[in-house]
């Protein structure tokens, strides 16, 4: 299916123009900028001129650009699954855009780490989100070196960048988060031992364009022991090797699985689409297409329990009524920031742990008011139905359109109530709309 709008409509974004180096160089002059800006200011008290320069402003800038792509690419792809993963692997490796080095390093953890394997083999995501300097930068595991380690004397080396010792932060979640699970049977010896194997998977310096590098000397090449098996000075290729025994844990299989199936069918997913999933999975030796296929064909996907009963995030809410009202979303920041204001800033979740999938964690009595103000924002720009001067064809249009038929009689009888002094049926479509995307019916998935 052709996609060819959306790929106009993405070049309108400069952040798509600029590589991992491009940034990087622009990340160091802006914040180069800004010490010698601080450094004048404190030297003659002027803080004007800090304040007018904003070094760090283009950096803002192109951070919205990225939230607002997402909000385009979701809202008018004609590949709707490949987008919902793309934003089910870009919450489960999460990455806070936030932290330092980040705001330059996350377009091409999305561009070049999550997009092009969201619907492929578990273990070659795993494997690019370990050695994705924006990974290595958020969990620290770029400063991880085995205690004792020298860097070679002919290179530059800055201790005050690069602390000399062992950092377990990415080896603890690759564990809890990423693979096996909270209960995937690991110790905390275990998270040492795999922190061991990662030690010299660090970045390049923003001079020579942040990307991936194997530090040799930063390695500790003593033996490891880890579930059972021994890793004994192999460099690089110890990492690589736990990485595809991970994938192919049942519990990495059982955790990302309940994880996929919390996503798609209901917020406490169903044993049997679990085990239809982890079969699917040891089969294909982790294809996501073939583990989709799976979940979507179980009997748990399609029961009266499931059906209906999971509730959008912001991001769903927003992307799913923006695409039924045919609202074109524009290269602002506008969308973005409303399901900022909606609880779900895009990447800017500070935890490891991304964002929640549940209702208890979206749906309050504040929330679902802003969702409804957002609701007739959107509607005030709907293209997809006619105005219309008989409220209960207008409603009935509504029904079919954005909700396929399910509009609830409660909800039908509340909006022809609050139509009934709305003679202009440009005014009447926008209230309707309005009211239908922000009522109970629409939120569901």
């Amino acid at each position: 299916m052709s996609d060819d709008h959306l790929g106009d409509r993405e070049r309108e974004f400069k952040i798509l123009d600029y590589n991992r180096a491009d940034l990087a160089g622009r990340y160091r002059d802006a914040t180069r900028e800004r010490q010698r800006l601080q450094r004048e200011a404190a030297a003659t008290g002027d803080t004007t001129r800090m304040r007018d320069a904003r070094p760090m402003q283009e950096f803002r800038e192109l951070g919205g650009e990225l939230q607002q792509l997402a909000i385009v690419r979701a809202a008018l792809s004609e590949r709707q699954l490949r987008e919902v993963m793309v934003d089910f692997w870009t919450n489960h490796f999460n990455v806070f855009v936030g932290k330092g080095a980040d705001r330059f390093l996350l377009p091409s953890y999305i561009e070049e780490t999550i997009r092009p394997r969201a619907l492929g083999r578990f273990e070659d995501l795993l494997i690019a989100t370990a050695q994705s300097p924006a990974m290595l930068f958020y969990l620290d595991n770029a400063q991880s070196v085995a205690p004792g380690s020298e860097p070679p004397r002919m290179r530059r080396f800055e201790p005050n960048r690069m602390p000399r010792g062992i950092n377990e932060n990415y080896a603890r979640e690759l564990l809890e988060l990423h693979t096996l699970g909270v209960d995937g049977g690991y110790t905390q010896q275990d998270i040492i031992e795999v922190a061991r194997i990662f030690t010299g998977w660090s970045i390049e310096p923003p001079e020579r364009g942040s990307g991936f590098v194997f530090r040799d000397w930063a390695h500790d090449r003593g033996e490891k022991h880890v579930f059972g098996l021994t890793f004994n000075d192999d460099g690089k290729d110890e990492g690589i090797r736990l990485l595809k025994v991970l994938a192919s844990q049942h519990a990495t299989m059982h955790h990302v699985s309940a994880k996929l199936c919390a996503r798609f069918v209901a917020d406490d997913p169903p044993d049997g689409c679990i085990d239809a999933a982890v079969a699917a999975w040891q089969k294909t030796g982790g294809d996501m297409r073939a583990v989709l296929r799976a979940i979507f064909m179980s009997p748990d996907f399609w029961s009266a329990q499931a059906v209906r009963s999971k509730v959008k995030t912001p991001f769903e809410f927003v992307v799913s009524a923006v695409r039924a009202t045919g609202v074109e979303p524009d290269d602002t920041p506008r969308l973005a920031q409303l399901v900022a204001r909606l609880g779900e800033p895009l990447y800017q979740q500070p935890a490891p742990t991304g964002y929640a999938e549940t209702e208890a964690h979206w749906v309050n009595s504040g929330a679902l008011l802003a969702r409804m103000n957002a609701a007739m924002a959107i509607a005030k720009d709907c293209s997809s139905i006619p105005a219309n001067e008989d409220h209960a064809r207008l409603v009935d249009m509504i029904d079919q359109q954005l909700l396929a038929g399910t509009m609830s009689a409660h909800t039908k009888s509340v909006i022809l109530e609050q139509l009934t002094d709305v003679t202009d049926p440009v005014q009447a479509r926008a209230l309707a709309v309005g009211l239908a995307l922000g009522g109970p019916d629409f939120q569901k998935q």
